[in-house]
């Protein structure tokens, strides 16, 4: 499998491709981008077309899923999840209401993450038994932050 995941430059994104590490990782960003294999340019930032972009940049680079980091992005690839799903391109975002699990206001951030990808959960940064049966009963997908307090009920979409 082929993963492409946006915010790139960010420590964050280096952090969380390690959640794939038996897959063949892109990382992706606007701009100038440095000159590492396998790290490409999206070109300048335009709000109004983050999903034909990202769509774009997917099938040059024969990408089978797609990890939106940003903010602006999440909306706009969740909307356009059933053009991305006609080229055989899957979005880490939920398949229910983002709303569960997204906010746009700044959210407490947490040390304790998760990566779903169709309910199976890829790394955990600590193990929690409830969550991961969770994700699999709601085939969830996408990376969370989570609070080990109360997992399930805590789960945000981890966003830069």
């Amino acid at each position: 499998m082929k993963v492409l995941i946006t915010g790139g430059k960010s420590a964050l994104a280096l952090k969380i491709a390690k959640a794939f590490v038996q897959h063949q990782v892109v990382l992706a960003d606007y701009g100038d981008v440095p000159l590492f294999p396998k790290f490409i340019s999206l070109g300048k930032k335009n709000e109004d077309t983050i999903a034909h972009t990202l769509l774009s940049a997917c099938l040059d680079e024969e990408v089978d899923v797609v990890l939106p980091l940003y903010n602006f992005e999440i909306t706009a690839m969740a909307k356009a999840k059933v053009l991305f799903n006609e080229f055989n391109v899957d979005i880490l975002l939920p398949n229910t209401d983002l709303k569960t699990y997204f906010y746009e206001q700044l959210v407490l951030k947490s040390d304790s993450w998760v990566a779903f990808w169709k309910g199976e959960a890829l790394f955990m940064s600590s193990t929690d038994e409830q969550l991961i049966a969770f994700g699999k009963s709601a085939n969830l997908n996408g990376v969370f932050y989570f609070n080990s307090a109360h997992a399930v009920a805590n789960l945000k979409l981890i966003t830069i």
